[in-house]
């Protein structure tokens, strides 16, 4: 009983030291990130209660903003609506569409581009997919 105690409190100490070394990397980075000017330990105006956001750059038109989510059972076996297509569109209704399909013994995810070319081959969009893509066409930035 007294060997298993003192080889506990071994394994205790060596993961209390890999713990310190680690957090000693993690405050070394930070503090030559602060110093590079890439943090800043005082907080920026935009996070002060009420401050104005800035507002986006011009180029935000091809940001994917538009997002939208359809939940569904992709099999009658399976239920929990775990299966879902989601779509991530920029203003011009370009982007890609994530599908994962829950069943029992599996989950399978496609990721197809929208708008569907002749040249991608890749298959049509599923009802499911056409949904999130109207989803977020209709979602405001």
């Amino acid at each position: 009983m007294t060997v298993v105690s003192i080889l506990l409190a071994l394994v205790a100490l060596a993961v209390a030291v890999l713990a310190l070394r680690r957090a000693d990397v993690v405050e070394r980075r930070a503090r030559q990130w602060s110093e590079a000017g890439v943090a800043s330990a005082e907080p920026a105006a935009a996070d002060a209660p009420g401050a104005a956001l800035p507002r986006p750059a011009a180029s935000a038109g091809s940001a994917l903003n538009r997002v939208g989510v359809v939940r569904y059972d992709a099999f009658d076996e399976v239920g929990g609506r775990m299966s879902f297509s989601a779509a991530l569109l920029d203003d011009a209704g370009r982007g890609v569409v994530l599908t994962a399909i829950h069943g029992r013994a599996e989950t399978r995810s496609y990721l197809k581009q929208v708008p569907v070319t002749a040249e991608s081959g890749q298959r049509e969009l599923s009802p499911e997919e056409s949904e999130a893509v109207a989803q977020a066409m209709k979602a405001t930035p």
